[in-house]
């Protein structure tokens, strides 16, 4: 997809999810599933989020919802729906107005992306969990498993710039988590590191301030005429 030219130097924004668009309360989700299935939060943790299958998952080891429900039951001995998935996780996201304002304000001046490490079911449930942010991002919110790569790999990054027809330069990544910065530079984009809505407003500020050009030294004032 070719795109516009964007403003100083930037075409594309891509925003992360969790905990820069909106707050994840890990351990609320893990409550949530607890109290559903009878079994310890612990449980999930142990079995899901702390073994090999979320980061096989981002990066696109299982490309269907149905097919990263049916590992999760596996792995979790569970029987969870669709439904009961998503809404652990709904139950656990709550949206940053804010930073959707900036989000908003910037698509004004460049277009816009979301990038989450996440897989196919994650994606999928995206207008059930954060209705408002696909109303900003549209068809521009994607998980990492589309890319068969996660942050911090660099090639997640400039898959998603090509994805876009952008050239990785001309892209900007705002992330929460250091290293997913440091990605985003390796692969040749530029970064910013998520500190708050407030902060960001600042940062994009200086970033896209308009640079005057430098004065030629043989220039000259036109002479006024007397």
């Amino acid at each position: 997809m070719a795109g516009r030219t964007g403003a100083c130097g930037i075409d594309l924004a891509i925003f992360d999810l969790d905990d820069v668009l909106a707050a994840l309360d890990r351990p609320r989700r893990l409550r949530w599933l607890a109290a559903a299935t009878g079994k310890a939060p612990e449980h999930f943790d142990a079995t899901v989020w702390r073994s090999d299958f979320e980061p096989s998952a981002e990066a696109g080891a299982f490309p269907t919802g149905a097919e990263y429900l049916a590992e999760f039951n596996r792995r979790s001995g569970c029987a969870l729906t669709r439904e009961q998935w998503i809404e652990a996780r709904k139950q656990a996201m709550t949206l940053d107005p804010e930073t959707l304002a900036v989000a908003r304000d910037l698509r004004a001046r460049c277009r816009i992306a979301l990038l989450t490490n996440n897989g196919a079911l994650l994606k999928e449930g995206l207008p059930d969990l954060v209705p408002d942010v696909c109303a900003v991002f549209g068809d521009a919110c994607h998980a990492s498993y589309e890319f068969r790569a996660r942050k911090p790999d660099p090639e997640v990054y400039r898959r998603l710039a090509a994805r876009h027809g952008t050239d990785p330069a001309r892209a900007l990544m705002i992330d929460d988590e250091p290293r997913n910065v440091q990605g985003a530079l390796d692969a040749g984009l530029q970064a910013l590191r998520f500190q708050g809505a407030a902060r960001l407003r600042e940062d994009l500020a200086a970033l896209l301030q308009p640079r005057r050009p430098r004065r030629q030294p043989w220039a000259t004032r036109p002479s006024r005429r007397s």
